[in-house]
């Protein structure tokens, strides 16, 4: 060194130099094996890096395939329900048209039976019809009533 080199004092001895050059040395290899480890740990912090994007992928693909897989249950479900409910709404229509149709029937057979009702207390009263319908049919032997009987005399 020159004794501008050194700021305007006395040159070092060859001995102080290496002294200095052997500390250096230890501060290189000490900043070299710290730069391996940084890197080491850098790397090591990437592969984790690597591995929880792998695994968030993983379970965002898991969940889409678990949502996906729900909806399909919950489509299915809701398809089935209203193929339920079409068949208990027809059945309860076919229902409520037998219960009508049922009504129709007693009705129309109601009305039939006070109109035949009416027709034949009217014609049944009528003393002429009595004769001309049942003087026809003769249930019993002929017995002459003991009102229109000839004395035996």
């Amino acid at each position: 060194m020159t004794e501008e080199q050194s700021g305007g004092s006395a040159p070092a001895s060859d001995e102080d130099l290496r002294q200095i050059v052997r500390d250096h040395t230890q501060d290189i290899a000490q900043l070299r094996q710290d730069v391996g480890e940084i890197k080491l740990s850098q790397n090591n912090l990437r592969d984790e890096v690597i591995a929880m994007r792998a695994e968030g992928k993983q379970w965002r693909v898991n969940s889409d395939q678990k949502t996906e897989s729900l909806q399909t249950s919950i489509d299915k479900l809701t398809r089935e329900m209203a193929v339920r409910n079409g068949v208990e709404q027809e059945r309860n229509r076919q229902s409520q048209e037998r219960t009508q149709a049922l009504r129709r029937l007693s009705l129309f057979f109601g009305m039939l039976c006070a109109i035949l009702g009416l027709i034949s207390t009217t014609l049944f009263s009528s003393q002429t019809f009595d004769t001309a319908f049942w003087g026809h049919f003769h249930l019993h032997p002929r017995t002459e009533s003991h009102t229109h009987a000839k004395p035996d005399n």
